[in-house]
């Protein structure tokens, strides 16, 4: 628990299962309680050694898969409470679905996991508090903002990422532009947005009357051409490196090329489509 002066407060985990409501972790069995996580990104170098050569050379590094150790106890009150609850909690945590974490130390920050084996059992003999540690996986290795970029914005301070974490000062940023040859999206994640590399979610929602276009992000030099017409009531959009039109894969009037984002400001231009209506839609990536 957490200590503010003389006042003590549990920290919270809400959880959502699947395609289920988000709850509060306490609600799933009588006096639940939630006493924290604990992670640390893993980081791996990869290195390739030469015949003849001395030492190694660096080939590259992955952010790979992490554990998530969530911690909990509860109170029973005899021998038949505990087997009740216990039953409760195993089985909520059995299910071969996803679990999306969410705690009020990152209130806009979430998780996507899977529960690993568990142990539950009394503190000691005679003991009425029984406690447990849930090992998550964590395939992805990475924490993602609760809402995507362009629905950030429509929410209140709550939904920012770690209370406004590597969002810049003075400057709100947009995600929606129209009509302009030249914007700036801010990706205020701790790494670059690639869809193509890292398969990272991207979509890229358009709308334009006329012939073919070029988007091109200049702060890194990727850049996609659309070589088919639109109509007024069309929709394009690229959704990581494959571009659909009106909800059908249309890759074959593109020149295959893809938008990547790095940290910060990214400088954007845009030409034959001076109607252009877009709207950059992805969630924030965070390592630690």
């Amino acid at each position: 628990m957490e200590i503010y002066g003389n006042h003590f407060r549990y920290p919270k985990l809400w959880i959502k299962r699947g395609d289920e409501d988000e709850i509060d972790i306490e609600s799933i069995t009588p006096n639940l309680r939630y006493r924290g996580d604990d992670e640390d990104p893993i980081v791996t170098n990869s290195y390739t050694t030469n015949l003849g050569s001395d030492g190694s050379f660096f080939t590259g590094s992955t952010i790979d898969k992490n554990v998530i150790n969530a911690k909990f106890y509860f109170k029973f009150g005899d021998w038949w409470d505990y087997k009740l609850a216990k039953h409760d909690i195993y089985k909520y945590f059995s299910s071969k679905d996803v679990y999306r974490l969410r705690t009020d130390g990152e209130p806009g920050i979430v998780k996507y996991v899977r529960a690993g084996n568990f142990t539950i059992a009394p503190m000691e003999t005679y003991s009425n508090v029984a406690t447990f540690t849930i090992p998550f996986d964590n395939p992805s290795g990475y924490k993602y903002s609760l809402t995507t970029s362009d629905q950030l914005m429509r929410y209140d301070q709550e939904a920012w990422p770690l209370y406004g974490g590597n969002i810049p000062n003075g400057e709100d940023p947009a995600y929606h532009f129209i009509d302009k040859q030249s914007f700036r999206v801010y990706n205020a994640s701790d790494i670059a947005v690639d869809p193509y590399f890292q398969r990272h979610e991207l979509n890229i929602i358009m709308q334009h009357f006329g012939p073919g276009f070029k988007l091109i992000n200049n702060t890194n030099q990727t850049s996609w051409t659309y070589k088919g017409t639109l109509g007024s009531n069309d929709r394009l959009i690229l959704e990581g490196i494959n571009t659909f039109k009106n909800g059908q894969l249309d890759n074959n009037n593109t020149d295959f090329g893809y938008i990547k984002l790095e940290p910060g400001w990214n400088e954007f231009s845009v030409s034959g489509a001076n109607d252009l209506d877009i709207t950059f839609s992805f969630p924030f990536i965070y390592v630690g």
